[in-house]
């Protein structure tokens, strides 16, 4: 969800600030006054190409700053990897400056950050979908997994089976691979392994091992310091004329001889009978440490030998005993595929088969259940389709296979590329007039109906937006109107209900659908155009209203639509 967004010297626009609500948000304004500048300020934001061109005049940096509560979890991940998770904060404050000298900073909460940073974090924020930027329909991955979507969770289980044969398989495929590797590159890497297998073995180094040594090694080196430390405080506490124990005894005995005239002479008495107990414990203490401390040059050089062994091992191998031991592992597991002999290779062929039939069976029923999720899908959006002034397109899914030579998977004699997500090759196609042929959408839409594509497919996938970032529309209504526009409004309304929805329209039937109603206004001053945006109460969500449906102009009339046209949304806010 977008909470704010602060502009400041992009274009026309001095500073202007935005606070979006939840539901359908929409911005309004007459034409030229700078709508699309608010959807260009969030395309900064997720990391879209900046130039300097777009520093208003007379100002050294452009300024954007945006407010945001991410979806899912991976963003967490983006920012674990760039070095900037903080656990306790569930909001993103992003802000980016862009100089007229064509620098670009990024800040992601408050701390230096780079452009693609904030494309990786732009799946979890919002999507954008403006003129010709569709994406999400064009690439034909993503329209597989929009299609794999609207099964929601009647696909899930066979589309998590399909992958996870496909893994199975591919390990075996991996190990029957790496077992039939050339054979003199094969008896190389064989003798590489064992080398460094005996050489690990005959070192036995042990996890923590290290560490150990080192510490003991401290220990041996300055045994003298130590000793000598031992031996004066064992003196200081014991064993010299005055010692410690001694001074004690003495204030034993002076309080004890005025005990009977002082009353708490008694309680000091037994408090310095306690130190001195404790003091001759920790005399033994440092008795029995200085007496076993000797020094041992043998055990020193035994141990130096030790660490410079392990220090070699992990020069080669890992930087500590742990991964070395972990190194160890691994080589014992490829030599023991490298070292299998003809027998367990053929056993290994068979199961790698075993599992290509198993997948193969799997992807076959996905694609099956594909076309009938296809089929389904297509009549949704046919449905949705006719109430956006596209009532005579034409929608399809169409779904395909693609050669891949050498490919080990065959299919009605051919072999096929295939993947985790199975073997179909998913392109939706659209004819948007009567009379045309169908072409892949990406070929053949316009922006405008790109968007009303994208949101009929939203709709008809039955998209819950448990993991859907904001969605952002840019001029989805052109070329709608009258009852269309109605019903465009509707569906974006629909649509809010699972997340957040930002709506740039012209259409009065729209915007009187709106959770949330900003105004976009242009006036000069000081021979300047300035640009600001304006959240609107009741009054002039009305006001915004009827001057969409009069035109400059508004009368008693043009309200009382408005009026009217917000009450039958459901929209006004009491």
């Amino acid at each position: 969800m977008i909470r704010d967004l602060h502009v400041r010297n992009l274009a026309v626009v001095a500073e202007a600030s935005v606070e979006f609500g939840p539901g359908l948000n929409v911005l309004t304004g007459e034409t030229g006054a700078g709508k699309s500048l608010v959807v260009d300020s969030l395309a900064l934001l997720a990391g879209a190409r900046a130039s300097s061109d777009l520093v208003r005049r007379g100002a050294g940096v452009l300024t954007v700053g945006g407010v945001f509560e991410p979806t899912g979890g991976s963003w967490r991940e983006v920012l674990e990897e760039a070095g900037l998770e903080d656990e306790d904060e569930d909001r993103l404050l992003i802000r980016r400056e862009i100089s007229r000298s064509g620098r670009n900073r990024v800040f992601v909460n408050d701390r230096p950050a780079t452009v693609r940073l904030l494309s990786q974090l732009a799946p979890s924020i919002l999507r954008i979908h403006a003129q010709r930027e569709e994406l999400e329909l064009i690439s034909p991955e993503l329209q597989r997994r929009w299609l794999d979507r609207s099964a929601l969770e009647d696909g899930e289980p066979l589309l998590r089976r399909t992958a996870d044969l496909y893994r199975d398989y591919s390990e075996m495929a991996r190990r029957l691979s790496r077992s039939q590797a050339e054979e003199r590159l094969r008896l190389e890497r064989i003798d590489l392994l064992r080398f460094q297998s005996d050489e690990i073995d005959a070192a036995r180094p042990r996890a923590g091992e290290e560490e150990e040594l080192r510490r003991e090694r401290l220990l041996l080196r300055h045994g003298e310091a130590i000793g000598e430390a031992l031996g004066g405080a064992l003196g200081l506490v014991f064993d010299d004329d005055g010692a410690a124990t001694e001074r004690l005894a003495r204030s034993r005995k002076l309080l004890a001889g005025i005990a009977e005239w002082e009353p708490e002479a008694g309680a000091w008495v037994a408090e310095l009978d306690e130190l001195r107990i404790r003091l001759e414990e920790v005399a033994r203490g440092l008795r029995d440490r200085a007496d076993s401390l000797e020094a041992d040059p043998a055990r020193l050089d035994a141990v130096e030998e030790r660490l410079a062994l392990l220090e070699r091992l992990f020069r080669k191998y890992g930087a500590s005993g742990a991964e070395v031991l972990a190194h160890r592992q691994a080589i014992g597991e490829e030599l023991g595929d490298l070292v299998a002999d003809d027998e367990e290779r053929e056993a290994l062929a068979a199961k790698m088969q075993a599992a290509l039939a198993a997948y193969r069976e799997a992807a076959l029923e996905l694609s099956a259940a594909r076309r009938t999720w296809g089929d389904r899908l297509e009549s949704r959006i046919r449905t949705e389709l006719e109430d956006l002034a596209m009532g005579k397109a034409r929608f399809a899914v169409r779904l395909e296979r693609r050669e891949q030579e050498g490919s080990p998977l065959v299919v009605d004699g051919r072999p096929i590329e295939h993947s985790a997500a199975g073997i179909d090759v998913v392109t939706f196609e659209l004819a948007a007039n009567p009379g045309e042929a169908m072409e892949p959408l990406a070929r053949v839409a316009s922006g405008g109906e790109l968007s009303r594509v994208y949101l009929a497919l939203q709709l008809a996938a039955r998209d819950d937006g448990a993991d859907r970032p904001a969605l952002v529309f840019d001029e989805v209504d052109a070329g709608v109107g009258g009852a269309e526009a109605a019903a465009l409004g509707r569906k974006l309304q629909r649509l809010s209900k699972a997340g957040q929805i930002l709506a740039v329209t012209h259409l009065p039937q729209v915007a009187s659908c709106a959770d949330v109603h900003h105004k976009v206004e242009k006036r000069v001053a000081g021979g300047r155009t300035r640009m600001g945006v304006r959240r609107l109460d009741a009054r002039g969500r009305v006001e915004e209203v009827a001057r969409m449906l009069a035109g400059r102009k508004v009368t008693d009339l043009s309200r009382s639509h408005a009026e009217e046209l917000i009450a039958v949304s459901g929209r006004v806010r009491r």
